[in-house]
């Protein structure tokens, strides 16, 4: 027999679901064309439920980050788990980020995050600690690359790494707008351009 949850875990669940209803209006509607009694009604909760959670739109966007940072730990792991074999892993992140990056809920959703982040820039605070993590990940990974072969670079680990991810994303959102997912071809010019900035 399970046990039942918690009062914090059944709070959790719901905060979790009305934050990932809140992406998906985002993503359908445009943020502001999504008032909180869209979210309310998407989510199946009162209007007074929503406001219990969270003041406004923009604490929903905060919270988009935690939701994020579990997926930053899934890249993290792959620098982890094929630690021996720095090639292994590059390949499973690049295939991976660039998936997650051209997927059109994530495209949709960075997109709106960041016209929002104009105007409030304190938005970005949890946005940009993710990506510090994940830059750290892959500096390690590139600096072991590196000395597995060898190779000497203009560049920092850390630049190298900036310019990485930089180099995935822009290569994600021209795939979005595309209306495509990634190809071969797209892969094998990241490959090239990453062992370029790598040495």
């Amino acid at each position: 027999m399970s046990e039942k949850p918690t009062r914090e875990e059944t709070t959790n669940a719901r905060r979790k679901h009305i934050v990932e209803v809140a992406a998906a209006c985002f993503i359908a509607k445009g943020f502001h064309q999504t008032s909180i009694r869209d979210i309310a009604r998407s989510a199946g909760v009162s209007l007074g439920n929503i406001y219990n959670h969270f003041p406004g739109k923009t604490e929903i966007i905060a919270e988009i980050a935690s939701l994020e940072a579990a997926q930053i730990d899934g890249f993290g792991s792959m620098f982890e788990k094929n630690s021996k074999d720095p090639h292994k892993a590059l390949d499973q992140f690049l295939k991976a980020y660039l998936k997650t990056c051209s997927a059109p809920s994530h495209a949709a959703l960075t997109l709106e995050i960041l016209a929002e982040a104009i105007r409030q820039p304190e938005l970005t605070v949890g946005f940009m600690e993710n990506r510090e993590k994940l830059l750290a990940g892959l500096e390690g990974l590139l600096g072991r690359l590196r000395n597995s072969e060898m190779a000497e670079s203009y560049l920092s680990d850390r630049d190298a790494a900036e310019f990485v991810l930089d180099l995935i994303e822009g290569v994600g959102m021209r795939v979005f707008f595309e209306e495509r997912k990634p190809a071969k071809r797209d892969y094998q010019k990241l490959h090239l351009a990453i062992s370029k900035l790598c040495g």
